[in-house]
This record gives structure tokens, C-alpha cells and sequence, in this order.
């Protein structure tokens, strides 16, 4: 198969052929893993797309048999005719389901194998199932998953590579072994951005999971996470009549930047002088240096000629690259304390262009000071919850009055940066281990088990717990105690709804259990202004901020889409299928937690009507599912479709999962 695939490069797609003659020209020693990965790239992005073909009801219900026996097989009657098959190994909450083997189109003559997602969706476009598509439409999602496709491939072979090294070099059984290892060994060693390092296939659901339309090859490979990316932080000087700066205190991102690296400002002011301006009306803009490169100098070109812009590359910022790609976090000694950097980044990652909108600068020091207060009145949640600040942010302030709405919004967007607080700063003790959560569904580098796994066994060794099964039920009831609380007395009390979906979420972990849960970016909340109000909050957040919502359902599923569905049940998956237990098992003790924190709520009179009206929206049968292909099919990423699926805590036992 791989000689036919090394001398047949018709049977490959145009990105992955992209890809591999990259690989073959500049990292020949990875041209035989990216092949050997080659199937389970198609197969991971397949996977997705063909379950949300399915959960978005884009095919007909009616056209759809789940056909019981010896094994599930799954079979999808075309217009044509023709009918496609599927294996299924095992169905799951939510409507999903995990496809064994190919999909075959099957006619009375044949079966054929799929063996690519865009072979998928062709067949859909010619049987007329994508009609509601515009074609341009049908043809840049074709596009995203083309590349998307052949970047997890790519991501599996960066991965793979990851493993063969950190196993020749550790003792280790698990990562956590390793990682606590490294700890006492290495102080510039940062757990966190060890564990981000390690999620490698992206988003479990959207079929462009992978997508990273701006990137070629080099640049994938260069500045990706999962291949361990260091990025060097550039700058941009801008003038300050031509900036927006925010922050929660006195303190702005320059500020922050020259407290917190020594040298900094002395060379940065030298570099002003010597461009014969005053380093005293400038502030520092954080850059990616993939903005810096490639956009900066055409987007700010006339602005540059004019001194208003200074690109600075002579001094740079050392960093690791985070889940998210355009996050960074600034390599440094434990206990520095620096600010992680979120910049800008004029690329498409799964259904949106990463650069940072001018709401998000502005809101994110509101919403800090804001939930650093509704934390000081809940006690901290016990010290188990925490909100991260946005410290500060900047963004770039054109003046001209002939720019367009949406030319003025392009110029702030790609030159703006905000310092977050580092999630490291709130390790209290030696042997907690941060991660983000959606580290817990990879793959651990160093025993190739899930790392939730990993986390399950240490748990069990510390309780004493001798059943596997067991300890997963306690892994989860002590998850769901420590995260929920915070997350739905936020939502109810306060009208605040965090996304906390697992890439926004931070876990630490101490001997196997969650000891505290830390939420970090306000990008998708959503806030009701009706509530916080109620609690006397007035804030004046961006004009037109998409977080501000009349919308009480808008509230309501941000917490079941983004935690409950995104969170919990792509982590209850995983134990699912890696120790073949019952669902309804894990998803009661969620259940019990939830209603347990509703019964707190609704004892407080002032809310108690608004506490029982949200857990009714959160138990009710059908709950709301974001319909991520059908709005990529529609070409927006804004505007959320929904379907309806079953509500796994309904009855508190999982729901009907067949």
C-alpha cells in the first residue's frame, strides 16, 4: 500500500500530495510515518463529517436505518438509489456514534469504499442533499476539508515523531510521571504547555478540525502546537494617538511588557530614537510572528512609511505555542508570573480567522473586574473556580474617514494583542499538574493511553479503588463538583455564561482528582444584562459586542453547548470507549451535582425564580446542538444553527442511548 501510494500520486489528494512532496523535499526521514498516518487522517475528519451529516439532519431521518445484529450497521438510502453503509461500533449521547471500517456505497452491482471526506461530500452534492448550499459555498468547504484532512495526517506525523523521542528518552509509564520528572529537573519546564502540546487532532466534532487556510506546509509545521512550536514574538510601535488601550488597573500591555523582561524598553527606545521619533508617544503591539511576516508590512504599509507604525524584530519574545495557535505562552522560569500574549493572526482555524476583534480588547478588562468581584462574593467558590483575568489590551486606531466599517474593523483586528493571566500562577502545591482539558480525549506520548486514563489509574492508586469503573464514576463526580458550581451560579445569579468548552479550560490536577478549574477567555460568552443589572452591574461593554444578549436561550446554551456537550460529554465519551463502560453511569453523578447546585440557588430568595426556570432548561428532554457543518455549508461563522438531540441529564442516567 505505501509503494502504491509513493509512485501513484493520483490516489492522493492535492494537500496531501502538497504536503508529502514538502516532506520529501525538507523532512524525508517523516515521508514514511505522514504515509503510514495517511488512512487514520482521512479517517479522523471522515468521522466527522459523516456523523454531522447525520446529527445536523442535512440527510432526510426518513433515508436513515440503524439495522441491529450481530454488530450495529448503520445504512443511508441516496436519491439515486444508491445507499451508503457504515459499521458502527458503538452509539453514544447526543446522537453520536463512532463509524468501524470504511463507508461503503453500495448498488446492486458493487461496493465501493470512501476512503476520503471530500469523496463524501461530492456524493451529497450529486445526489442534491447539499441543495440549500450556495455553490461557492459547497466549494470553499470542499477546500477546508481538503486541507483540513491532510494537516491531520500532518498533525498525527508531527505527533508520532513526538512519541519515538520522549519514549527513547524517559523511564516513565505515563505522562504524569514524566511530567512531574521534568518539573524538578528543568525550571523553565511549564506543565501546561507540555499538555497543550500534546491535543493533536483539534476539535473532536467539526469536520475542520484541522483547517488552517493561510498556513503552507513549512508554516503548519513552524508554528502548530502539536509539533511543539516555539514562536518568537515580534512588535509593532504604534504611535498612541493611533492606539486603544485597555487595562483593569493603571498598567498597560507596554507597561506590563517592559516590568516584566528585563532590557526590553532600553531597546525598543533605542530603536525609536534612532528612527528619529519620541519613544515616549508609542505603545508596544505583541505580534505573531506570522502576522509580523506576512501581513503587517502590506496591511500597515502606508502607515510604516509614515513612522505612525514601527515594526520591531530585533527584540523578541521567546514562547510556546498553546491549544488555541495564535495564545502563546512566554517561556520563563516557574513563579515569573508573565502574562500569557494572545495575538493576531490573519489565518482560518476551523470556521474562524484568528485575528483579535476590538470588542474582545475592550470587554476583557470589563469582564475581569467584573468577575473579580462576583469571586470575592462567592467566597472564591472554595478556592476550586477561578475566572482568569485579561489584564490588558491594545489594539490599532485608524483615523482615516474614508475607511469602510468593515476596513476599519480589518485594520484594528490584525494589530491588536491582550496579556492574560498564566494559568501557572495558581499551582499551590509541588505535584499539581495543570493542563487543558482538552488534553484529558489525547493521547498521552508516553503510554499512547487517553491521558484522562492516566489521570483515572492515579486516582484509583491514591483512593484505594481497585475497579476501574469505579474510579471513573469518582473521577467525574469530582470533576463535576469542582467545575460546576462556579459555571452555573455564574449563569444564574449573574447572567454570566463562561465558555467553557475544554480548550477554554484549565485543570489542575493533584493525585488523579480535579482540585481546581480555571476558565480563561471571554470571547464567546454570552452576559444578560437583565441579571447582572439585578446584582448591580452596570458595565458599558463594546457597542454592538455579540456577548451582550436579551436572548435568555442564548444564555442558557452557552453552558449546554460549550460545557455540558462539548465538555462533559466528549470526556465521557473517551472513558467510555477506552474502559467499555455504561454512559448513564458517569452522566448521573453529573445530574446529582447540577440539580444539588439548582436546589442551593433556588434557596436564595432574590433568584430563586430565575434558578428554577434555568434548571428546567437545563434537564428538559430536547436540548439545542450547534449545527457546525450546516453553518459552514452557509458560510457563516457567526450565526449558530441549531438541531434538536435527546438531553442526556434528563433523567439523571444517561438517557436513551440504544
Amino acid at each position: 500500500m505505501i509503494q502504491t501510494i509513493k509512485n501513484n500520486f493520483d490516489v492522493l489528494d492535492e494537500e496531501e500530495l502538497k504536503t508529502l512532496e514538502y516532506i520529501r523535499k525538507e523532512k524525508q526521514n517523516l515521508e514514511s510515518i505522514y504515509i503510514s498516518k495517511l488512512q487514520a487522517g482521512r479517517q479522523g475528519i471522515f468521522q466527522r463529517l459523516f456523523q454531522a451529516l447525520i446529527r445536523e439532519k442535512i440527510i432526510n431521518e426518513g433515508s436513515i436505518s440503524w439495522l441491529e445484529g450481530d454488530r450495529t450497521t448503520l445504512s443511508v438510502q441516496l436519491p439515486s438509489g444508491k445507499y451508503l453503509q457504515a459499521g458502527v461500533k458503538r452509539r453514544h449521547s447526543l446522537n453520536r456514534f463512532d463509524i468501524e471500517g470504511n463507508l461503503m456505497l453500495c448498488t446492486e452491482q458493487s461496493n465501493e469504499p470512501l476512503t476520503h471526506p471530500v469523496q463524501l461530500l461530492q456524493l451529497f452534492k450529486e445526489e442534491g442533499l447539499l441543495a440549500e448550499a450556495k455553490e461557492e459555498q459547497v466549494h470553499r468547504f470542499k477546500q477546508e476539508i481538503q486541507n483540513g484532512t491532510a494537516n491531520l495526517t500532518l498533525a498525527l506525523t508531527g505527533a508520532a515523531k513526538r512519541k519515538a523521542e520522549l519514549t527513547a528518552a524517559s523511564n516513565s509509564h505515563t505522562s504524569l510521571e514524566w511530567v512531574i520528572q521534568q518539573c524538578k529537573l528543568d525550571k523553565n519546564f511549564s506543565p501546561l504547555a507540555f499538555y497543550e502540546q500534546c491535543v493533536v487532532e483539534g476539535h473532536p466534532l467539526h469536520p475542520g478540525a484541522k483547517t488552517k487556510f493561510g498556513l503552507n506546509v513549512e508554516e503548519v509545521i513552524q508554528y502548530s502546537p502539536e509539533w511543539g512550536a516555539t514562536p518568537q514574538v515580534a512588535f509593532a510601535a504604534v504611535r498612541n494617538d493611533f492606539c486603544h488601550t485597555t487595562s483593569i488597573d493603571t498598567c498597560s500591555v507596554t507597561g506590563l511588557l517592559y516590568q516584566e523582561y528585563e532590557g526590553l524598553q532600553t531597546v525598543v527606545e533605542k530603536i525609536l530614537q534612532n528612527n528619529g521619533v519620541n519613544p515616549e508617544q508609542y505603545e508596544l503591539i505583541p505580534v505573531h510572528p506570522w502576522q509580523f511576516d506576512q501581513t503587517i508590512g502590506q496591511l500597515y504599509k502606508e502607515e510604516i512609511n509614515e513612522k505612525i507604525m514601527i515594526p520591531i524584530s530585533e527584540a523578541r519574545i521567546p514562547t510556546q505555542a498553546l491549544v488555541s495557535f495564535r495564545s502563546l505562552a512566554p517561556v520563563q522560569n516557574r513563579g515569573e508570573k508573565k502574562h500569557h500574549i494572545k495575538t493576531a493572526i490573519n489565518v482560518q482555524t476551523t470556521s474562524a480567522v484568528r485575528t483579535v476583534s476590538p470588542n474582545s480588547v475592550v470587554n476583557g478588562p470589563i469582564l475581569s473586574l467584573i468577575l473579580a468581584e462576583v469571586q470575592e462574593r462567592e467566597n472564591h467558590f472554595g478556592g476550586s473556580f477561578i475566572v482568569l483575568e485579561e489584564h490588558a489590551g491594545i489594539f490599532f486606531q485608524p483615523k482615516g474617514e474614508d475607511l469602510t466599517d468593515n476596513e476599519r474593523w480589518t485594520c484594528q483586528a490584525n494589530l491588536a494583542s491582550i496579556l492574560r493571566e498564566n494559568p501557572e500562577n495558581h499551582i499551590k502545591h509541588e505535584g499539581e499538574i495543570p493542563m487543558a482539558s482538552a488534553a484529558l480525549i489525547a493521547d498521552s506520548p508516553i503510554s499512547g493511553n487517553p491521558i484522562v486514563l492516566e489521570l483515572i489509574e492515579d486516582l484509583a492508586r491514591h483512593q484505594n479503588v481497585s475497579c476501574l469503573t469505579e474510579a471513573a464514576i469518582l473521577f467525574i463526580q469530582k470533576y463535576a463538583q469542582t467545575s460546576l458550581p462556579g459555571l452555573l451560579t455564574l449563569m444564574v445569579r449573574y447572567g454570566i455564561s463562561l465558555e467553557g468548552h475544554m480548550q477554554n479550560s484549565v485543570a489542575i490536577f493533584y493525585k488523579g482528582e480535579l482540585v481546581r478549574l480555571l476558565i480563561r477567555d471571554f470571547g464567546g460568552i454570552r452576559v444578560l444584562p437583565e441579571r447582572l443589572a439585578k446584582q448591580g452591574f452596570q458595565p458599558n461593554f463594546y457597542p454592538g459586542s455579540a456577548i451582550v444578549t436579551e436572548d435568555i436561550d442564548q444564555l442558557r446554551n452557552i453552558i449546554s453547548y460549550s460545557v455540558l456537550q462539548n465538555h462533559f460529554a466528549e470526556l465521557i465519551t473517551c472513558i467510555v470507549r477506552v474502559l467499555e463502560i455504561k454512559e448513564e453511569l458517569l452522566w448521573k453523578p453529573i445530574a446529582g451535582i447540577c440539580k444539588a447546585v439548582f436546589e442551593e440557588l433556588k434557596k436564595d430568595p432574590f433568584i430563586a425564580a430565575q434558578a428554577d426556570a434555568d434548571e428546567q432548561a437545563v434537564f428538559q428532554p430536547m436540548i439545542d446542538l450547534k449545527a457546525l457543518t450546516t453553518m459552514r455549508l452557509r458560510g457563516d461563522s457567526t450565526c449558530y444553527p441549531y438541531i434538536k438531540v435527546p438531553n442526556p441529564l434528563e433523567t439523571g442516567k444517561g438517557g436513551d442511548l440504544k
